[in-house]
């Protein structure tokens, strides 16, 4: 059957909607990778490798929610933090344990999220425990595949990445409505904004250790090696998984858009 040009004008808008989503789960996967890699590798080094999985596993996921779920609050605690954080790091020296950024990351992100929460009545972030929740929930079931992985398999984190990356967002998208429905009453806004922004703030903490670590090689002689394995394992994973998840956003959009009755 031939299609009419107004046919395809609906047609262009439904591709260029799919290319959009996978770009979006992309930037997601991203995350996802950016927050595993270095988790996994510093946690290994004081815990049990079974308790790294379970820890990384569970905080990427929780973490990429909360920031995926609120960008503004993510770039503004970002803005605000990294400059606390910056400052310790430059002033006090605090670079020899993650402990002291991340805190002092933690503390400010913790501020501007309420701040944020007070100030802009119309936002997302007023659902920020339901969000966290349903990322614990799905990082506690996708943790039983990171055990597997490399308990059993003892095969490539990089590889796990991939996997993981999409697997948790498809099943995140399926079950956090349900979520926001049944727990976003549980803090009042301020305590939402202070939540998400403590973890978004977290994270940035860090990440500037890490990064810091990468500069300055002798500053932090303890890390050395792990810092080195974060450095050259993440770039390529943070590269597969974000592949990895355009694809399945793509399928994912392209199967909804095809059974409209296929809704989250």
């Amino acid at each position: 059957m031939l299609q009419t040009q107004e046919d395809r004008q609906q047609i262009k808008p439904d591709r260029l909607g799919i290319v959009f989503y996978g770009i979006t789960w992309a930037f997601v996967g991203a995350l996802y990778a950016a927050l595993f890699m270095p988790l996994f590798e510093v946690v290994r080094n004081l815990l049990p490798v079974w308790a790294a999985a379970i820890c990384a596993t569970v905080a990427a996921t929780a973490g990429g929610a909360l920031v995926y779920s609120s960008a503004q609050l993510a770039l503004m605690v970002a803005f605000v933090s990294n400059f606390a954080v910056f400052a310790l790091l430059l002033y006090s020296g605090e670079m020899t344990s993650p402990l002291a950024p991340v805190t002092v990351g933690a503390g400010t992100g913790a501020i501007v999220g309420a701040l944020y929460a007070l100030i802009v009545k119309e936002s997302r972030i007023y659902s920020a425990e339901a969000k966290l929740l349903a990322g614990v929930t799905v990082g506690s079931i996708v943790s039983v595949v990171s055990l597997i992985w490399i308990l059993i398999f003892n095969a490539s984190l990089t590889v796990l990445v991939v996997v993981l990356a999409p697997l948790s967002g498809l099943i995140y998208e399926r079950i956090v409505n349900n979520f926001v429905q049944r727990f976003s009453d549980i803090f009042p806004p301020v305590a939402d904004g202070a939540v998400a922004g403590l973890v978004i703030g977290g994270f940035i903490g860090f990440g500037l250790w890490l990064v810091s670590g990468i500069v300055l090689e002798n500053a932090i002689e303890k890390w050395r090696d792990v810092i080195s394995i974060i450095s050259e394992s993440t770039p390529i994973a943070i590269a597969s998984a974000g592949a990895s998840t355009f694809i399945m956003g793509m399928l994912y959009e392209a199967f909804r858009s095809k059974f409209g009755g296929f809704q989250h």
